[in-house]
C-alpha cells in the first residue's frame, strides 16, 4: 500500500502526497504538484503505492498503465485516459470524474465509494470485487463490463447504462435509477433485496 507518512504541517493527519511532506491542503502549490506528479510518473507502466489524494488531475494520460495500492481518494479527474488500465488494491473514494474513459480497462478489489461520475465510459471493462457504494453516475456507460462480486449500494444513476453486462452477484440495494437500462444483462443473478442473501 501507498506510504502513510503523514503531512507535515501541524496538526493535519493526512498521508503526504508522493514525493511531497504535504498533503494537497497544505502543499505550497497543488496544481503544480499534479504536473510534476504526472511528468515523474509519466514513462513508467507500472505505478506502485503513490498517493494523488485531492489533486487535479487534468487531460492527464493513464493508459495501458498498472496501477498497485495508490490512493486518488478526493482527486477530481477531468478528460483522463484510463483506457486499458491495470488497477488493484486503489483508493478512489470520494473522487470527481468529469469526462473520463475506462474502456477495456481490468480494475479488481478498487474502491470508488462516493465518487461522481459524469460522461464517463467503463465498457468492455473487467470491474470485479470492486466498491462503488453510494457513487452518482450521470451519463456513464458500463456496458458489455464484467461486474462479478461487485457493489453499488445506495447508488444513483441518471442515463446510466449497464447494457449486456455480467451481473452476477453484483449488489444493487437500494440504488436510484432514472433512465437506466440492464438491457441483455443476468439481472435475475444480481442481488436486489437483502433477503436474497438469506440462507
Amino acid at each position: 500500500m501507498y506510504d502513510f507518512r503523514r503531512c507535515a504541517s501541524e496538526g493535519c493527519d493526512a498521508a503526504a502526497l508522493s514525493r511531497a511532506d504535504r498533503c494537497a491542503s497544505h502543499v505550497a502549490d497543488p496544481d503544480g504538484h499534479a504536473d510534476f506528479l504526472l511528468r515523474e510518473f509519466a514513462g513508467e507502466e507500472v505505478v506502485r503505492n503513490a498517493n494523488f489524494s485531492g489533486l487535479r488531475l487534468t487531460s492527464a494520460d493513464f493508459s495501458s498503465k498498472r496501477f498497485y495500492g495508490c490512493s486518488f481518494a478526493h482527486a477530481r479527474f477531468s478528460n483522463v485516459a484510463f483506457s486499458g488500465c491495470v488497477m488493484r488494491m486503489c483508493f478512489l473514494d470520494f473522487a470527481r470524474f468529469d469526462s473520463c474513459d475506462f474502456s477495456n480497462a481490468d480494475i479488481q478489489f478498487c474502491s470508488f465509494s462516493g465518487s461522481r461520475l459524469f460522461d464517463c465510459a467503463f465498457e468492455n471493462s473487467e470491474l470485479v470485487h470492486n466498491n462503488f457504494d453510494g457513487i452518482v453516475a450521470e451519463d456513464t456507460s458500463f456496458d458489455y463490463s464484467n461486474l462479478y462480486n461487485s457493489r453499488f449500494i445506495l447508488s444513483e444513476f441518471d442515463k446510466t447504462d449497464f447494457k449486456d453486462c455480467n451481473l452476477k452477484r453484483a449488489f444493487f440495494i437500494l440504488t436510484k435509477e432514472k433512465d437506466v437500462s440492464f438491457k441483455y444483462s443476468n439481472t435475475q443473478e444480481s442481488v436486489r433485496d437483502w433477503e436474497q442473501l438469506e440462507p
